[in-house]
């Protein structure tokens, strides 16, 4: 089996360093199991197409996978209403 490991960048850290200790403990565990089985998640459809979305209550984490390096980016965890829109936004400007 392959072993992947995440890619939390600072602005992920700091979503999840802010949440409610009970929910950030279930964040990091979501973490891990996405870690151990890459694809346990949904993938995305349209803009987001590439990504997995993975969910813990109310919130959602957004992933890539990167077989070549065997690293899982995390793009967002943020709650369901927001965070497909704000991470569009975010590629759109990038591109």
């Amino acid at each position: 089996m392959i072993s992947f490991r995440p890619d939390i960048p600072p602005h992920v850290a700091d979503v999840i360093r802010a949440l409610h200790p009970e929910l950030k403990q279930l964040i990091k565990a979501a973490i891990r199991a996405i870690v151990a089985d890459p694809e346990c998640g949904e993938p995305l459809k349209r803009e987001l197409d590439g990504l997995q979305k993975y969910r813990v209550r109310r919130f959602r984490i957004v992933y890539a996978i990167d077989r070549k390096r065997q690293v899982i980016p995390l793009m967002a965890v943020r709650p369901r209403r927001s965070v497909y829109e704000e991470l569009t936004e975010r590629i759109r400007r990038k591109a």
